[in-house]
């Protein structure tokens, strides 16, 4: 039997979280063996990606990879991938797509989905992928089916999986287990970061970016204090004592035990990147799927662990980037075609290797490289989305709640009480969902 505590999903071992991963990557890529016939005629594709064809990087190479996979079955359909970056990614494929101008196609984060469901920039895909999938492809994936379905459609399938709460720590500098409570922590990070003359903690309160790199651990701290993000009819869960802990905890970090530097509402995530791989803080909390790029600067001396909270570990946060086809999209043949060469376990696995990525699908764990020292990060995060997994739909307006929280804590860093801060956010966000 499983055991449920308010604000996380109910405990599973990880052989029960990864479930279809037992039918191996063999049987499904054998079901897959057979591509649907070729176009009839020539077509373009353009897909928009976060990722740029024409970097020297890990994650780059691999989606280059994962097209060059398509284009060999498909010779006919031709795909021209546009970077557009991550930041502003949402908001331009609303604009292109009113315009007459959109992608084909386009890869997003998690956060993104429903606004493109609610501004119609997203197209339909029950008729366009996996009509011919049996039910163990249709079972195969981490994330719950449901997180891409609006109003009964498949708007969107998950292009990976990511955990987004990693805490991160510098080995050589921090020197033994790390605590999983916030006390601990606290008592844990003093010494070594008078030692080294650096932060002991990191994070970051910008809004630019949507303020992923502060709501990304934020949000397990409210589940790990019995609070809730949204709830399910929609108000804000944190306008009460359990949420406004998390808020407390992190300006006590910085004004009483000084451990995380007071320009932080300046910091964006890649920021807080950057440092880290500079070693100019001691830790942070970031997403499982820049890792790799923190290891091409630090190597071993990254070390990863679960996130702390109140009184333990806090639940893993999992989510994932998405993949969808757009309303400007007149070639939905080629580009559900697309769409399924992406999320195939093939594809998944050359992602998982090349570029240290959650694959979407479970029977890609069954993969014997999955067993080798080079998945050894993954294997944390999948380990740690296992036993604690919180799986978490995300409403309509995500983007516009994330960046007011940010400026509310932002607002709390000079001087506004939590509580009023809470408050105003919790207003301005009925207006905005109901307007």
């Amino acid at each position: 039997m499983t055991k449920k505590m308010k604000g996380q999903g109910p405990h599973l071992d990880r052989r029960t979280f990864l479930g279809g991963a037992a039918l191996g990557l063999g049987t499904l890529a054998a079901a897959s063996a057979f591509p649907r016939p070729a176009l009839a005629k020539k077509v373009k594709l353009v897909y928009w990606s976060p990722l740029d064809p024409k970097s020297n990087n890990a994650r780059s190479k691999a989606e280059g990879a994962m097209v060059e996979l398509f284009t060999k079955s498909h010779p006919e359909i031709a795909v021209e991938i546009q970077p557009v970056p991550w930041q502003v990614m949402g908001q331009q494929v609303i604009q292109g797509v009113m315009a007459g101008s959109g992608p084909d196609i386009a890869q997003l984060s998690t956060t993104n989905l429903p606004d493109q469901v609610g501004a119609g920039s997203a197209a339909p895909l029950n008729d366009v992928v996996g009509k011919n999938w049996s039910q163990a492809e249709k079972d195969d994936f981490i994330l719950p089916w449901d997180n891409t379905v609006y109003d009964g459609q498949k708007m969107a399938y998950y292009w990976n999986s990511l955990l987004n709460n990693e805490f991160w720590y510098i080995r050589s500098e921090v020197d033994g287990e790390i605590p999983t409570t916030w006390d601990g922590l606290q008592s844990f990070l003093t010494p070594l970061a008078k030692k080294h003359g650096k932060p002991g903690f990191l994070t970051g309160l910008s809004q630019q970016g949507n303020a992923i790199e502060f709501t990304d651990w934020l949000i397990p701290a409210f589940w790990a204090c019995g609070a809730e993000y949204v709830t399910e009819t929609g108000e804000v869960g944190f306008l009460n004592e359990n949420g406004m802990k998390p808020f407390q905890w992190i300006l006590d970090m910085v004004k009483v035990h000084k451990l995380t530097p007071d320009n932080i509402s300046a910091l964006t995530r890649d920021n807080v990147l950057d440092a880290m791989k500079g070693r100019k803080a001691l830790s942070t909390i970031l997403t499982s799927n820049i890792v790799a790029s923190a290891r091409s600067a630090l190597g071993d001396d990254l070390g990863l662990a679960r996130q702390p909270g109140p009184n333990g570990a806090c639940p893993a946060f999992a989510a994932g980037k998405f993949i969808m086809m757009t309303k400007s999209c007149h070639e939905q043949e080629a580009a559900g075609l697309f769409i399924e060469s992406m999320i195939s376990p093939q594809s998944q696995l050359i992602n998982a290797q090349m570029a240290k990525e959650l694959p979407s699908r479970k029977s890609v764990v069954a993969d014997p490289w999955f067993k080798t020292p080079e998945a050894a990060d993954l294997k944390f995060a999948m380990d740690y989305m296992a036993e604690t997994p919180h799986f978490f739909k995300f409403p309509k307006r995500t983007d516009f709640l994330q960046t007011r929280l940010a400026l509310a804590a932002q607002q709390m860093m000079t001087g506004t009480p939590i509580k009023e801060a809470l408050e105003r956010v919790a207003t301005d966000w009925d207006q905005a969902r109901n307007g």
